[in-house]
């Protein structure tokens, strides 16, 4: 079962993926971080969200990573190419195992973040005072997103599920590096029916400041090049396997083929009250 491609045009009421106005050498993934940057810069005043799609792939590495960036090795943060850039293919994987992805950095914690045409992202920016964050703790905040994201996909036919604090999944130590190597409270996974794993689906990550919370959610749409994340890292293939196993897509779950903008489309009313951010 195949994602048909990221598209840009509308759907559903006007709803539509668009992004920033860019010139094609700058990287979405650089681009998204300096956005959520700025929105925390200033009160956010109402709920506010902006989707993400990626052209090229990138690993987005979390607050305690930050010194990878800085290798010799590594490639340069804020979008410059590790190596020779030419050898990413246009649906941005890597056409030679000599190829390393390019490294960005992101003001949350957390493991790295493999991005990609392979996933699709929102940013998601409440008011301190928003009723679905408000009075409750940082684990239980984000029970209202994973349970929209689980009715979402049960609505596309898939069968998913929103882990609760009880039973969240860390990271083994041999994969603490990996963001979607464990499974956080609330975080959606499906269960694999041959073996009894839950395969990771959708990644929450949070960040709060005094002018308000971002919530980014990640959805992996088609199998995710895991080899070039461990590549790039320095990490052995066998973990990447391993990473592959505990991980799921809505490609290779779902019935039908879902377009990014069919799964938004599906979605957005069970954010509510929430506006689109087009620029």
């Amino acid at each position: 079962m195949n994602i048909t491609s990221p598209t840009h045009e509308g759907h559903g009421e006007g709803l539509s993926l668009t992004g920033e106005a860019t010139g094609a050498s700058d990287l979405d993934a650089a681009r998204e971080q300096r956005w959520n940057e700025r929105q925390l810069a200033e009160p956010v005043l109402q709920p506010r969200m902006k989707v993400w799609t990626y052209r090229e792939g990138a690993i987005v590495l979390g607050r305690s990573q930050h010194a990878l960036a800085d290798r010799p090795a590594a490639a340069g943060v804020g979008g410059a190419p590790a190596g020779d850039a030419a050898g990413m293919s246009p649906d941005g994987l890597a056409d030679s195992g000599a190829v390393r992805l390019p490294l960005v950095k992101r003001g949350a914690g957390g493991g790295a973040v493999l991005v990609g045409p392979w996933l699709l992202s929102a940013s998601l920016l409440l008011p301190l005072d928003d009723p679905r964050m408000a009075m409750t703790s940082v684990a239980d905040s984000y029970r209202w997103l994973g349970e929209a994201m689980m009715e979402t996909l049960a609505e596309l036919g898939v069968t998913a599920r929103a882990v609760p604090p009880a039973e969240r999944i860390p990271a083994p130590e041999r994969l603490a590096w990996a963001c979607f190597a464990g499974v956080a409270p609330w975080e959606v996974v499906v269960d694999d029916p041959a073996t009894g794993v839950a395969r990771k689906l959708v990644g929450f990550a949070q960040r709060r400041s005094r002018h308000g919370v971002l919530l980014a959610l990640g959805v992996l749409v088609q199998p995710a090049p895991w080899r070039l994340l461990a590549q790039t890292l320095g990490h052995p293939v066998a973990l990447a396997d391993e990473l592959a196993a505990t991980t799921v897509d809505l490609a290779s779950v779902s019935p039908r083929p879902v377009s990014n903008d069919d799964f938004l489309a599906v979605l957005w009313p069970r954010l509510q009250p929430m506006s689109l951010m087009t620029d």
